[in-house]
């Protein structure tokens, strides 16, 4: 979690583009000089990016260079482009051909590091791995099975069902594994330092394959939900940018009444569209009002990050007013996000930010009926 907010948060960057949709790109005649995020079905990355590259998406390709770090969630991802810092990748199936200035972290599938080089560590974990990029540093990997077809530098440390040393590995450090079986060596396979295998008998075990696949699932799912929020959150922004000024504003007036008219809100709006649905007449009403509440709640919910990182904000650097842009949603979806690992309170304190939000909205509508009449 600390790792994860330590990079989702460069609140002291000089400048950032947000770009999103279903097909979202940047150009190869494009230069970004600070930091650019991207998200969408398919996004594409051909231009070059000086600063930070943050994106997320279904399928994605990036083959222009990357500046500093480049951190990626989505599906099928693949990365052939020059990266001047860290690598951080998760994904289903994944595969990577560009250089690495620093360290690469990836988690998916099936994953393929074939790069020209890693200068730092690596760390990978996922069911197939196979590593062909020399590596500068350490190798940390865990999977199903994993294959290392390149020379390593320090010291290599797997856990893996089946472990495969190909014609052009060469460890100069120490090899230590653990798995079903010995590892496989090909001929051309080099282990300078000392070789330390220990036999794991419940990697094999049928009922913990069900139990590993679980835990994938939900670790994956748990990155996904972060960059989902994050990405609704920049479009929430970049669509209702007016919108969510007022929401900050509104809410700093009077902040106790506005989680009132949330509180209430939340309990009327569905009793009154229940009731309607008792009635002949009523129930074309009921119905939209039920669907209306659903709307609400989830535009609602939706908000929130942006009402929480303006507080968080406000509170920790003290501004004249409350601000809204990229770094304070940044800061907002990091502290929504944290609050769903604290069990029941940080439950609770999400549900009361949700009603103040709705509470906020409720209001804005009425002071919209109240200009139109």
């Amino acid at each position: 979690m600390l790792a994860t907010l330590a990079f989702i948060l460069p609140l002291s960057a000089s400048a950032a583009e947000f770009r999103a949709g279903q097909e979202a790109r940047l150009g190869s005649g494009e230069t970004i000089n600070g930091n650019l995020y991207l998200g969408g079905g398919n996004v594409t990355d051909t231009g070059a990016v000086k600063g930070d590259l943050v994106i997320g998406g279904g399928t994605i390709l990036v083959s222009g260079p990357v500046g500093q770090d480049l951190l990626i969630g989505g599906g099928n991802i693949t990365v052939s482009s020059d990266v001047g810092g860290d690598l951080r990748i998760g994904g289903g199936s994944v595969t990577v051909q560009g250089k690495i200035a620093g360290d690469a972290v990836i988690g998916g599938g099936n994953i393929t590091l074939a790069s020209s080089q890693v200068s730092g560590d690596a760390m990978l974990g996922g069911g197939s791995i196979v590593i062909e990029s020399p590596i500068n540093g350490n190798l940390k990997a865990g999977g199903g099975q994993v294959t290392v077809n390149a020379p390593i530098e320090g010291n290599v440390v797997i856990r893996a069902n089946k472990v495969t040393l190909g014609p052009k590995a060469n460890i100069q450090g120490d090899l230590t594994y653990t798995s079903a079986t010995e590892a496989t060596r090909e001929t051309g396979a080099v282990v300078h330092g000392k070789t330390d295998y220990t036999k794991s008998e419940t990697i094999t075990k049928p009922e913990a394959a069900p139990q590993a696949a679980l835990a994938a699932f939900f670790t994956l799912w748990i990155f996904a939900k972060l960059l989902m929020l994050l990405l609704a959150a920049f479009l929430f922004l970049w669509i209702f940018p007016a919108y969510a000024q007022s929401l900050v504003t509104i809410y700093a007036t009077k902040p106790l009444e506005n989680l009132g008219k949330g509180f209430v809100g939340f309990i009327v709006a569905p009793i009154a569209s229940i009731l309607l649905l008792m009635t002949v007449i009523g129930i074309p009403l009921g119905f939209l009002g039920l669907l209306g509440f659903a709307a609400l709640m989830i535009f609602a919910t939706l908000a929130t990050p942006v009402l929480v990182g303006s507080i968080v904000h406000k509170w920790i650097w003290k501004p004249a007013g409350y601000v809204v842009d990229w770094k304070t949603i940044l800061l907002g979806v990091a502290v929504y996000w944290v609050l769903g690992f604290i069990p029941f309170l940080g439950g609770l304190v999400k549900f009361i930010l949700v009603l103040i939000t709705l509470g906020v909205t409720l209001q804005i509508k009425w002071n919209v009926i109240k200009e139109l009449r």
